[in-house]
């Protein structure tokens, strides 16, 4: 029988606090040898890294944990791994287990790029493992320069009371002191991660402003070649090379992208041509993992081309020989890949902005707002029906597809003869030298500019912040003096700050202007129709129209005035319009339609069917007297014939009988039985007709049956 001394000594017993030393007793649970290394080099040349891993089991086996594991044998199987031969990288027995998976893999990856730690992870969250052993404490565990994965690791031993061992000592993070010196190793660690990744840094910037690669993807269409090896075995790459079976590739993409103006319907193509990246060729294998491909999807084929890689291309200024890196700009670094005018063709599609609504991919067509019927007392502006590149002259105040116009004619007849006389008199190779050095002065001149603004902004903020300092000084009159200065400062701080800011030109917005201006009349037509029609209205006012059925005269009106004739002649015109009904038409079908024949109708109406004039009268909802033919000769049904229907419907008679006797037909005694609401008995109604057997039917039913 428990009496009150017992039952305090269990409260006693259940609330008494573990020591330090009973938390980093060892064996607890079991034992997991964790090894890990930065690089596979490491793995190679690291020899004495390696025995220490032999040693941790050891150490283990000191600690009294049970497995048959023994160090010649786990060194042999460590020299198999450094050797790069096919063995299983974790051996396990008894109570310790020794894991490799993680060689060659650097502490800064998370546990989802880490087999290794992401088993340590799931075997200390479910309680099998007690104490993880490693060579060089926290640092091999987790060398994240933004320290979350060590910090999490150390809560997670924490919380399952797991011990870390290393050569030095036993360490558990529930103790205060240990938790302390592992997390400054673990901010060691951090702080060393960051001093390198500055330090290569570094380095990567200065190969860079050589132009030469850094470990960026390389683009399609280039290969970057293998220079010299390092002494701790990575190699030594320089600048970018042309791979011309992608660069082919490269090439016929960003053509499609020009053709169909659009990059969706360019992807499309594409796919259904099968064009695609071919895998790299014998002695480029490594370049499976440096091209930017690697991120795009294949087949047994190649690398496919999709929307986000097409943009991509469009817009890479690598293709066109400029390196860039960061904030570094090289032009001129690499052979081109593309075509330069290609290019600037695709990269304006790519980046205008995304059209929408139904006519989204129609733009206007060139000479649009400039051409002008004068056939009529007032000049009518024509309309251009950019879906069906066709030009119309209509009314104002009527809709399109009525009678009132008065010329229709296809884009390719009126504007080609246009664009000749155009451009024949615009010649502005003499100039281009002279255009580009007013736009260079005219750079140079903004960045002159905007660098005295922010020199005056510079100064006026620094002024202010001399003038607040002042505040305070207890003599209000000299106070009212500073507010009142600070408010001018500010006042002109904020007149600068709103001034636009100066227009910025590139060198190679320059190029394209220079080419624009040297080659305008060759390459007229690679350019959008949008910025073609631009520079038309820039230079002409307006285009006079006059014709006749055969022959337009063009007047070509010059904003400095000059006058330009051009003659085109037109194809022979189609007829079909004067099918169109005219309201003359409409007039004569409303008198003829209620009351007159077909063969009058007709007749009115030459070169229309019958079919054509009823659609119209349905069109105009015009009523016709229909008169069904030879009603005259019908006979009516008497009082006295229904009463005999009324008789013989009831009767057991046949309907054909009924039919003879009331000189009618069976489909005409149905009908006006169902008129006068008369209906047959059930069992009439349901009665199956037996067959009549007649002499010739007896007897080709007996031949039937002998075959």
């Amino acid at each position: 029988m428990m009496n009150l001394e017992m039952i305090l000594q269990g409260i006693r017993s259940t609330r008494s606090l573990v020591s330090d030393d009973g938390l980093r007793r060892l064996p607890y649970k079991k034992a997991l040898v964790y090894a890990r290394a930065s690089s596979q080099r490491q793995v190679e040349e690291s020899e004495e890294s390696i025995r220490e891993i032999a040693k941790l089991v050891v150490l283990a086996k000191r600690d009294g944990y049970q497995t048959a594991l023994e160090p010649a044998r786990v060194e042999k199987w460590l020299e198999a791994i450094q050797a790069g031969e096919s063995v299983s990288r974790i051996i396990e027995d008894g109570d310790v287990a020794v894991d490799c998976r993680d060689l060659g893999l650097s502490g800064s990856l998370g546990e989802d790029k880490r087999p290794g730690l992401a088993d340590l992870w799931r075997r200390v969250e479910s309680g099998e493992v007690g104490a993880v052993y490693l060579t060089e404490g926290m640092s091999r565990l987790s060398r994240d320069p933004d320290r979350a994965v060590g910090y999490q690791l150390l809560k997670l031993l924490k919380v399952n009371q797991c011990r870390v061992r290393t050569p030095e000592g036993v360490y558990n993070p529930a103790i205060p002191r240990d938790w302390d010196h592992l997390a400054e190793d673990v901010d060691d660690s951090a702080d060393e991660m960051k001093k390198l990744g500055i330090r290569l840094g570094r380095r990567r910037a200065s190969k860079a402003a050589n132009g030469e690669h850094v470990g960026s993807p390389v683009s399609p269409g280039y290969i970057v070649a293998i220079q010299g090896q390092k002494s701790d075995g990575s190699y030594v790459f320089g600048k970018w090379q042309i791979y011309p079976p992608h660069q082919q590739v490269v090439i016929a993409a960003l053509e499609e992208v020009v053709r169909q103006r659009s990059l969706y319907k360019a992807v499309r193509m594409l796919q259904a041509r099968r064009v695609v990246f071919p895998f790299f060729g014998a002695g480029l294998g490594y370049m499976e993992t440096r091209s930017a491909l690697r991120f795009c999807l294949r087949d047994s084929s190649g690398y496919l081309i999709t929307y986000n890689l097409l943009k991509k291309l469009a817009t890479n200024l690598k293709l066109i020989g400029i390196w860039q890196w960061r904030d570094i700009l090289i032009e001129n670094n690499h052979p081109a890949a593309v075509p330069f005018d290609l290019f600037l063709q695709a990269y304006e599609i790519a980046k205008s902005p995304k059209p929408k609504g139904r006519a989204a991919y129609a733009e206007p067509m060139a000479w649009a707002g400039l051409l002008y019927c004068y056939n009529h007392d007032e000049p009518r502006r024509l309309r251009s029906l950019n879906q069906k590149h066709r030009w119309a002259c209509h009314p104002t105040v009527q809709p399109w597809f009525d009678v009132g116009s008065c010329l229709q004619i296809a884009d390719h007849l009126l504007t080609p003869p246009l664009t000749r006389a155009f451009l024949s008199c615009l010649d502005l190779t003499p100039h281009a030298e002279a255009v580009l050095e007013k736009l260079k002065s005219e750079v140079n001149q903004s960045g002159v500019e905007e660098g005295q603004r922010r020199r005056r902004e510079a100064e006026s903020q620094r002024r202010i912040a001399e003038l607040e300092r002042y505040l305070g000084c207890g003599d209000p009159e000299r106070e009212e003096t500073y507010w009142r200065l600070i408010r001018e400062e500010k006042a002109k701080l904020d007149q600068l700050r709103r001034m636009p800011l100066a227009p910025k030109a590139t060198p190679l917005d320059l190029g394209r202007v220079a080419r624009f201006l040297e080659n305008l009349d060759h390459e007229w037509e690679r350019y959008p129709s949008r910025f073609r029609n631009q520079l038309i209205k820039l230079l002409i006012d307006r285009v006079e129209l006059r014709h006749d059925g055969t022959h337009i005269e063009a007047t070509i009106v010059w904003r400095v005035g000059l006058r330009q004739v051009v003659n085109i002649k037109r194809p022979p015109r189609s007829f079909g319009k004067e099918k169109l009904w005219r309201a003359e038409d409409d007039s004569l079908l409303r008198m003829l339609w209620p009351s007159g024949s077909r063969e009058a109708l007709l007749a009115a109406f030459p070169g229309r069917t019958w079919a054509a004039i009823s659609q119209r009268a349905w069109r105009l909802k015009i009523a016709r007297e229909w008169v069904r033919a030879g009603i005259q000769e019908r006979r009516r049904w008497t009082n006295e014939e229904k009463a005999k229907l009324r008789e013989l419907y009831s009767r057991e008679a046949n309907m054909d009988d009924i039919a003879r006797e009331l000189n009618r037909t069976p489909k005409t005694v149905i009908s006006m039985a169902h008129v006068i609401g008369v209906s047959r008995p059930r069992e009439l109604r349901f009665r199956r007709r037996k067959p009549v057997w007649e002499p010739i039917t007896i007897k080709l039913f007996q031949e039937s049956s002998s075959l």
